[in-house]
């Protein structure tokens, strides 16, 4: 028998074996032991999380012989048929490759007729978001009245692009990253079961590499047992996986952090040269750097979470001792812009050197707080000094001892002369626009009697404005 790699292997075969998603399958089975079993499914996630695999295990429970039951026994003919992929009541579409109406259609003719053998008749579709709008208005109402017999089950990594008339005729069940101790406890037990030697520290690295995906921690550990040809240590993980650029990223990021841009530039032309794109390059390291802040931020026990082993841990913690929290977010952000830049310029490589330079440079570059404190040191600035009018005021002088000895009893009051301003002419206010209105008209009007007629009172005033 051909070898069958450990991810369908251990593919989980009840609602108990899969991991990370207990909020889902206690809600499942508790739907399927009180009855109340809904008639059309979205399951929604990223990959590798038991989405199709639910849908499978949901099928199971449904169409078991001893159900429906939320522990399906795997040994009757509905249970292993559908494991195997070749029940005749549960169909498996594939949304990308049978997008289209006329897909639809034929499955709409499918539904009208019973099952053949078991209970339910149950159609999963994967990737459900890739039909097109067609076959979505198709399904429509065979979705909100479909037969008594018959349940739909989808499953998407876009939920967004599946159309709200479709979402709202389903219970959406939203499937969660599954957290690295989950991942490590799964390999750990599949080791176990297996004879497989492998070091928690390797498994951490991988789970941590598989980024919350059951499927791509199972799938990268087939692939390290393949290269270790005996017990996994966490130096075979390095050494195959692109963690081992770890020690890459530490390196650049301690060039960097000692503002010596030849180095970190340096370590970037080594990881191009092992063919790792300057995107990744600058994504990896601003990730490496948020596992940094993390620990600075919520603590060396924060370090489970995230995946780092303890050596790491240690190291990072050396790395960034004695730096602001500010410093290293400037950092992260600038890194991280620089890598989304380069996933769309024409000259990534370019952009990931320009990067690196700033980065080793961000102690020369002036920031808000400094440019403030600076401006607090600096000397004030000279205003101009403006002096008030002096007032005229009355003075009180001495007069100066007249000719023939005579006496002045009382000083002389002297007051500064008083220029008049002169005064603008009065003027009269200009006529109101009505009356100059009339004025016209009155030019118009060949007779008196028709003026007068016309204009009443105004006229009189008008004659006495031209006497005057």
């Amino acid at each position: 028998m051909s070898y069958q790699v450990i991810a369908r292997k251990w593919r989980p075969q009840t609602f108990d074996d899969i991991i990370g998603q207990d909020h889902l399958t206690t809600t499942l089975k508790n739907a399927i032991n009180t009855g109340r079993i809904g008639h059309a499914y979205l399951f929604t996630g990223i990959r590798g999380v038991g989405k199709t695999t639910a849908a499978r295990v949901l099928a199971k429970a449904l169409n078991c012989v001893n159900g429906p039951t939320a522990e399906p026994c795997n040994a009757c003919a509905a249970c292993t048929e559908v494991a195997r992929g070749t029940s005749m009541d549960v169909k498996e579409i594939d949304g990308a490759s049978n997008r289209g109406i006329d897909s639809i259609r034929e499955l709409r003719e499918g539904v009208a007729f019973a099952p053949a053998r078991d209970r339910y008749k149950i159609y999963i579709i994967d990737e459900v978001h890739m039909l097109t709008g067609e076959a979505f208005n198709a399904l429509l109402k065979t979705l909100e009245e479909p037969p008594a017999h018959c349940i739909f089950v989808f499953a998407t990594t876009e939920l967004h692009k599946v159309p709200a008339t479709i979402a709202s005729r389903c219970q959406v069940f939203e499937f969660r990253r599954v957290s690295i101790p989950t991942l490590v406890d799964r390999m750990k037990v599949i080791a176990s079961a297996d004879g497989i030697e492998a070091s928690e520290d390797a498994l951490r690295l991988i789970a941590r590499e598989a980024d919350g995906s059951v499927r791509d921690a199972l799938s990268l550990m087939d692939q390290v047992i393949s290269f270790s040809g005996g017990p996994v240590r966490e130096s075979d993980v390095s050494g195959i996986l692109r963690t081992g650029n770890r020690m890459a990223h530490a390196r650049a990021l301690a060039a960097i952090l000692a503002e010596n841009p030849g180095d970190a530039l340096r370590v970037l032309q080594e990881a191009t040269d092992r063919g790792m794109q300057p995107r990744q390059f600058l994504r990896d390291l601003a990730h490496f750097l948020g596992e940094g802040i993390r620990i600075s931020v919520l603590g060396a026990e924060s370090a489970v979470e995230t995946g780092l082993t303890e050596a790491e841990t240690t190291e990072m913690t050396t790395l960034l001792k004695g730096r602001s929290i500010d410093s290293l977010a400037v950092l992260l952000g600038l890194l991280t812009n620089a890598s989304d830049r380069a996933a769309d310029s024409r000259s990534p490589e370019l952009v990931a050197l320009s990067a690196i330079v700033r980065a080793s440079r961000l102690s020369a570059l002036v920031g808000i707080d400094e440019i403030v404190a600076r401006l607090d040191k600096a000397a004030p600035i000279a205003q101009p000094h403006y002096q008030p009018q002096p007032q005229y005021q009355s003075q009180t002088t001495v007069m100066p001892r007249a000719p023939g000895n005579i006496n002045v009893a009382s000083p002389a009051r002297v007051c500064a002369p008083v220029v008049e301003q002169q005064r603008a002419p009065v003027q009269d206010p200009p006529p109101p626009a009505a009356a100059g209105r009339n004025i016209d008209r009155l030019k118009r009007h060949p007779t008196m009697d028709q003026i007068l007629s016309t204009f009443g009172g105004e006229v009189t005033k008008i004659k006495e404005e031209e006497n005057h």
